[in-house]
């Protein structure tokens, strides 16, 4: 008798850790509907107190900061060849060193990192960052260094505001 209870034990387990393993797989892209946001670009933090310091630091999400420039349309976290495979059919990766201008911003991208350049702000976004240019857009693929094996990529897609 005790063997079929640990049998029937094996069996729901096994069917929770594959329900389980399926729901993570199918939420990894997560789709952002509508206008991107961000809870607050430099130039709004700017206006509250602050006088006109300038935004310095290390900012992977620079680019969504900056509605003016870019605007956030989706993002998705999971492992490098998955993120790849959404990214739009026509979509190819820019070459280092190059220099984009959208707006008043500045994307200056080197070896795996990129500077974000606006008026006095300066935000990195940090290594290893890979950018891809598309009709209408481009697209941020980062993946962090870390120490363990579950460290995800982050894809950020982006349509431009204006040339």
């Amino acid at each position: 008798m005790l063997r079929y209870f640990v049998i029937a034990a094996v069996v729901v387990v096994a069917v929770f850790v594959g329900a389980a393993a399926i729901h993570e797989a199918q939420s990894r892209i997560r789709e952002i509907s509508g206008h991107g946001h961000a809870a607050q670009s430099a130039t709004s933090a700017r206006g509250r107190g602050r006088g006109n310091a300038a935004v310095r630091g290390d900012a992977p999400w620079a680019l969504s900061a900056l509605p003016e420039c870019m605007i956030q349309t989706t993002e998705g976290k999971g492992n490098e060849r998955m993120l790849l495979a959404h990214l739009p059919r026509n979509a190819h990766e820019i070459a280092p060193p190059a220099t984009l201008r959208y707006g008043d911003c500045t994307l200056s991208i080197s070896d795996d990192q990129a500077l974000v350049l606006r008026g006095e702000d300066r935000l990195r976004i940090p290594p290893v960052a890979r950018f891809y240019r598309f009709d209408g857009g481009i697209a941020l693929l980062r993946t962090p260094h870390c120490e363990t094996r579950n460290c995800p990529s982050t894809l950020r897609i982006y349509r431009t505001t204006r040339p």
